[in-house]
């Protein structure tokens, strides 16, 4: 049976996801959220994307904070969900789909759009749509880290010209070199398919 499953009350969205959260003692990630949002939103419109949809799925991305890391394999394995070997490794990767799981579960999201944004924003994946790419991006903006992001003035270079995905691609080309844990197949094949894409763009 899911747990992390309660009946909200009326009100914003916003008020929502402050209440879920301060439930499971996650309210300092509602920052990281508010951010996260107000930048897809940004972007969305930039690129001609819904910046509703946009905003939405930035404010439930890291909703599956209130899931501890080491209940995470647990979790999904309870809901029969399949899980990668990179992810049993490190189960935190999980918190992306586990986060579309609750937006659907718990807020009653149905935006496949959303959903598919919110289940892909810390890997991304191959096939990618534009709410994929913003959401993604927005993430990596708006990093929930102290400092400012090493690889921003690249991504952010990438978006002068008018390219979520190149963005996109600046950052997984740094992931891979500077920063990742864990080789998500995901993340592998998003790389691979941006890195063409750039080429060709260029």
């Amino acid at each position: 049976m899911m747990t992390y499953m309660i009946d909200l009350p009326k009100g914003t969205m916003e008020e929502q996801v402050l209440m879920y959260l301060t439930k499971y003692d996650k309210q300092d990630t509602m920052p990281h959220l508010l951010k996260v949002a107000e930048e897809s939103e940004m972007l969305a419109k930039e690129f001609g994307i819904d910046p509703t949809v946009a905003y939405q799925a930035g404010l439930l991305h890291d909703i599956s904070v209130v899931i501890p890391n080491n209940q995470r394999v647990k979790f999904h394995e309870g809901l029969g969900q399949p899980i990668l070997p990179a992810e049993y490794q490190l189960p935190m990767l999980l918190h992306q789909q586990q986060s579309c799981l609750l937006a659907k579960r718990v807020f009653q999201i149905k935006d496949v759009q959303v959903l598919s944004a919110i289940a892909c924003h810390t890997t991304l994946k191959s096939q990618a749509t534009p709410m994929d790419y913003c959401l993604f991006i927005a993430d990596k903006i708006k990093w929930d880290r102290p400092a400012q992001p090493p690889y921003l003035k690249q991504v952010m270079a990438a978006l002068e010209q008018e390219s979520l995905a190149k963005s996109c691609y600046c950052y997984l080309e740094w992931l891979f070199q500077h920063d990742i844990q864990v080789v998500h197949p995901w993340a592998k094949a998003a790389l691979e398919q941006l890195r063409v894409i750039s080429q060709n763009e260029a």
